[in-house]
């Protein structure tokens, strides 16, 4: 049960004393996210969270076709490995494969999603925030008043896609929020096949989204706690290779059920010290199936995995003057990983995370500097082969950063980091021989980079320019690639590899009475070279799947409750191995896709506001046929229709 002062803690009314007087520091950002996308202020955001990333400046979404294709981000040629996902400050990470799935995850919720392509350098944060090479920043809305939604998307490839939304408060402290989703597609899709047209197979997928969220508040603090459900059926279509008719293509399924619970708690103790601790647990369930009897040319696999999490983190901030704070974060983690593979491997993996940082901020020069350790203990044993266990093994690294940022003009801001990172192997990469390697060694990158903003207002207009420039040297850089299967991946060290690039993004917005119009265009240059040999025949080549040149236009046409969408987004030549010959060169394509959104008002009782928000979307508009991946065709043109009723 809980107390009965601890309920009416939660429920009091307000406070009605006058505010004490706090002496912490501005909370002004030293290096700003290079993209940053407020979700309540979107018309009808996309469907997941990977949808949303395609359009960020030097992203690259790797995709395996269709809704239950796997979806992975990439930031200026780091992988997917060393981007951070950061859900609420607390990492959504899997020790498994460190492959994090964006396209289980919805906008549903969420208030932000920013990108930081060096360091996000914000007080109380976790230690693991420090440490990632990239990050992107998932946000949760904090509702402040009752209120739902109920939307059902549907379309192309017997797309059916329900979900609802709901908060209630809860007194004058506590919110509640609940939320579904439910997916179910086909993934039949038509790609040509040589000299024909075949139907995608295999590519179905079934899954179910369930979270429930609280919001509370206390004297001088604020917490928060969610639980996630998310479980799903698919089937991995396989890669589309010349080989007997006689037999499909792939039949291979993957089961998944993953749950996790995470909460924090931020408290301002005194004007000048604060701390934060956070927590998660997660359990998660993966069964892979190849279903010989359904095709016989296929190995026969019938796997389970389940793996654990445990996670907790207590930063602590305390400002020594006006402008100058000092903060310490410490994180341990255990994961823990049983399978029935090979020899019944049950790798177990203890890490300690500690992050020292100080900022000094003013209002037209801010720094911030941080010295990150991590540190990993490995073990793991074979029952099966009679209780045998190897050493622990210890891997550690420390990781230092400097970020400043100047505003020289009231019409320019300029900042700029220099930062080290440091990437574990994952148990895939070094346990199972299914799909790993033994002998991978730790990754490690040098990563620097600069923002150079311009901006101004005249008239109704908003002009931006930002030009960014950044330099990475990754040494012993893992790269996966994929082989006959999503599922199964060769893992290798490229000895050393310089990357090297330049983001641009333009952006204009104007308002004028009912109209508003609002552009963007971006191009990211990166030369990605593998230096690893000097005499090797690899030498220079750009490293897999690295495109040299990559943009995209948006325009955006708003009248009243109308809003009408264009995007175009180009991708240039790419090689999917380290060897650039023509046999592993990849065309470049150029995809288009449109959007029309139009908003109702409906007659609401009280205070009620009620809408109904109708759209339609094009995807593809001129049918490309084009391959992020070598071997996975994507879908050709694809309609979606979505009505979404809301109320508060």
């Amino acid at each position: 049960m809980i107390p009965a002062a601890v309920i009416a803690l939660f429920l009091q009314a307000p406070d009605t004393l006058a505010p004490a007087a706090v002496y912490s520091v501005k909370e002004l950002p030293v290096v700003r996210a290079a993209e940053v996308v407020r979700v309540d202020t979107l018309v009808s955001a996309p469907q997941a969270v990977a949808d949303l990333l395609r359009a960020f400046t030097g992203v690259q979404v790797k995709d395996y076709g269709g809704a239950g294709g796997l979806k992975t981000v990439n930031v200026r040629s780091l992988g997917s490995e060393h981007v951070g996902i950061f859900l609420d400050g607390i990492q959504v990470d899997n020790a498994q494969n460190m492959q994090v799935d964006l396209g289980r995850f919805s906008t549903d919720g969420l208030g932000t999603v920013s990108l930081y392509n060096g360091q996000k350098t914000s007080r109380l944060q976790t230690a693991k925030e420090y440490a990632s090479g990239a990050a992107v920043h998932l946000e949760s809305a904090v509702p402040s008043v009752s209120g739902g939604q109920v939307r059902l998307r549907g379309g192309s490839f017997a797309t059916v896609n329900p979900s609802a939304d709901w908060s209630h408060r809860l007194g004058s402290r506590l919110m509640l929020r609940a939320a579904a989703e439910f997916l179910y597609s086909s993934g039949r899709y038509k790609y040509p096949y040589f000299d024909t047209t075949l139907v995608r197979e295999n590519g179905d997928i079934r899954s179910l989204r369930v979270e429930a969220q609280l919001f509370g508040q206390v004297p001088g603090g604020q917490w928060q706690a969610r639980i996630y459900s998310y479980g799903s059926e698919r089937g991995f279509p396989g890669p589309v290779i010349r080989r007997g008719t006689s037999f499909p293509f792939s039949a291979e399924r993957q089961a998944d059920q993953d749950l996790f619970v995470q909460g924090g708690w931020t408290q301002e103790w005194t004007g000048r010290y604060s701390t934060a601790v956070r927590f998660k647990y997660a359990n998660n369930y993966t069964h892979y199936n190849t279903h010989p009897e359904k095709n016989p040319m296929a190995l026969p696999y019938n796997l389970h995995y389940r793996q654990q999490s445990g996670y907790l983190s207590i930063a602590q901030s305390l400002v020594l003057a006006g402008p100058w704070s000092v903060d310490l974060s410490t994180d341990v983690q255990r994961n823990a990983l049983d399978s029935d593979v090979g020899q019944f491997v049950t790798p177990r993996r203890t890490t300690l995370t500690g992050a020292l940082a100080t900022r000094v901020v003013w209002q037209k020069f801010r720094a911030a500097a941080h010295l990150v350790y991590v540190g990993a203990w490995d073990r793991f044993d074979t029952p099966s082969a009679g209780g045998w266990s190897r050493a622990d093994t210890y891997r550690d690294s420390w990781m230092p950063s400097l970020s400043l940022f100047w505003t020289p003009l009231s019409w320019l801001e300029v900042d700029a980091f220099v930062k080290r990172s440091y990437r574990l192997p994952s148990f895939n990469d070094l346990y199972y021989s299914l799909m790993g390697n033994a002998n991978l060694v730790p990754e490690a990158a040098l990563q620097t980079g600069a923002d150079l903003r311009f901006s101004a207002r005249p008239g109704a207009w908003q002009l931006e320019l930002r030009v960014s420039p950044y330099y990475n040297r990754v040494s012993n850089k893992i790269v996966a690639i994929p082989t006959l299967s999503q599922f199964r991946w060769t893992m290798l060290n490229i000895g050393l590899a310089d990357i090297t690039g330049t983001d641009v993004k333009a952006s204009a917005d104007w308002h004028g009475g009912p109209w508003r119009v609002s552009g963007t265009l971006r191009y990211s240059f990166q030369q990605a070279l593998d230096h690893s040999t000097a005499d090797s025949r690899t030498w220079g080549n750009q490293i897999p799947y690295i495109p040299r040149h990559s943009g995209s236009v948006s325009l955006v046409l708003g009248w009243k409750d109308l809003t009408v969408n264009w995007d175009s987004s180009f991708t240039g030549g790419r090689w999917s191995r380290t060897a650039n010959i023509p046999d592993y060169y990849l065309a470049p394509w150029s995809l288009s896709s449109a959007a029309a959104h139009y908003t109702v008002h409906l007659p609401g009782q009280g205070t009620v506001g009620r809408t109904l928000l109708l759209g339609v979307n094009i995807d593809n508009v001129f049918n490309t046929s084009y391959q992020i991946v070598q071997g996975y065709p994507m879908p050709g043109i694809s309609l979606r229709l979505s009505a979404a009723f809301r109320w508060q």
